[in-house]
């Protein structure tokens, strides 16, 4: 019992370490790199791993369950969204770069029901892509380097004087393999919901 539980130890520390990664930027200086960055940097590093830990221990030990299957995922979205939300309430990004990642989880969310992916038995069949992990990869590591060196203060810098390069181009594959993976997940949840009734008898061959 305690073995199973460990994966979900991880994955729920995730979400229990979001609040400490906000409360670290909030206090941040955007003058100067300080103690906060680096503590903030940290904590986010160590949240970002768990979604490493988490699958490894699962998957060495035989023990992924339905909560982590559900949680895990989502325990990566609100560590993204809401530490993306966070500095751009502090000006460490631009409005428009945390819209676009807000906007693709919107959309899934208003999707999947549309066309059914929050089917339960449609959703188990549902490999994840490559892509998706890419992104989430990408944007974990673009936001340690935003969280490091991008400094609002420095408004006569120009855009790459107050946001990392680095960071901005990763951010911006992360993005693209985003709204991919996004794509590929509704496309393969189309095509497994017209099988499912296909099967039922919903729908008839021609």
């Amino acid at each position: 019992m305690i073995r199973r539980n460990i994966a979900n130890f991880f994955t729920c520390l995730r979400i229990i370490l979001i609040p400490v990664v906000l409360w670290l930027i909030s206090i941040m200086s955007k003058e100067s790199v300080d103690a906060a960055h680096y503590w903030a940097l940290g904590v986010f590093m160590f949240a970002a791993a768990t979604d490493f830990i988490d699958g490894q221990i699962a998957r060495r030990t035989n023990t992924i369950s339905e909560f982590g299957k559900l949680v895990d995922p989502l325990a990566d979205r609100l560590l993204v969204i809401s530490v993306l939300i966070a500095l751009m309430w502090r000006e460490f990004l631009p409005i428009w770069m945390g819209v676009l990642i807000v906007s693709r989880d919107v959309l899934m969310l208003i999707g999947a029901p549309i066309i059914g992916i929050n089917d339960k038995e449609v959703r188990e069949k549902l490999a994840v892509h490559w892509t998706g992990k890419a992104a989430t990869a990408l944007l974990f590591v673009s936001i340690c380097l935003f969280i490091l060196f991008n400094l609002p203060a420095k408004l006569d810098a120009g855009f790459f004087g107050r946001i990392n390069p680095v960071g901005f181009v990763i951010f911006c594959v992360g993005i693209v393999f985003s709204y991919v993976s996004g794509f590929i997940y509704v496309r393969r949840g189309i095509k497994l919901i017209g099988a499912t009734s296909s099967q039922n008898g919903d729908i008839t061959p021609a």
